[in-house]
């Protein structure tokens, strides 16, 4: 049920700056590298997470520790998608556990402001 509430929530007309923090969700849409899109949306709260849709599935990412930016991932020691994001731009990663590295799948994302 919640990941039906949370995918009409991204396909409604929600709007809004990207990193406003008085906005609890935040809806944004990535054009990335060969015109594939990516819908987000951010639930910004006591956990943050971001929703996005992407390779035919709706994928839920808890925030992680980031240098610079937001990273977004599946719980540690395990594989996943990872999403990166900074101002207007993202980048969709897999996180294979096993050898400990990341393989960019969807790079160069941006969003308008």
């Amino acid at each position: 049920m919640l990941r039906i509430a949370l995918m009409s929530l991204m396909l409604s007309g929600l709007s809004g700056p990207l990193l406003a923090q008085e906005n609890p969700l935040i809806r944004a849409i990535y054009t990335c590298e060969r015109g594939v899109q990516i819908p987000v949306v951010y639930i910004n709260g006591d956990t943050s997470v971001a929703v996005l849709w992407a390779e035919g599935q709706l994928i839920t990412l808890e925030r992680a520790e980031s240098g610079s930016g937001a990273r977004y991932m599946t719980p540690p020691n395990t594989s996943g998608y990872v999403w990166w994001s900074k101002g207007n731009t993202g980048k969709l990663d897999w996180f294979d556990n096993d050898i400990g590295e990341e393989v960019t799948l969807f790079a160069f994302c941006e969003t308008e402001e």
